[in-house]
């Protein structure tokens, strides 16, 4: 089945899938047995979840903002 782009949102979110850059920092799990979600760490940040099964990439390029101030509006 091939869906045509009425199917595909305008603008639709997200990028191509493909993998990121190999230099890893960091690989990472929860404690837990039953957790189901992976992480690996480059270049700072939280390069790639994998979510359902480790060799599915979920999510690419997770960055966090972390501040000591509260916003203060423009």
């Amino acid at each position: 089945m091939n869906p045509t782009n009425d199917h595909v949102p305008f603008g639709r979110p997200g990028i191509e899938p493909r993998w990121t850059h190999s230099t890893k920092e960091g690989i990472g799990t929860a404690y837990h047995t039953s957790c189901r979600v992976w992480f690996t760490l480059s270049h700072g940040i939280v390069n790639e979840l994998y979510y359902p099964y480790i060799d599915q990439p979920n999510t690419r390029d997770l960055e966090f903002l972390i501040t000591d101030r509260q916003y203060q509006g423009l």
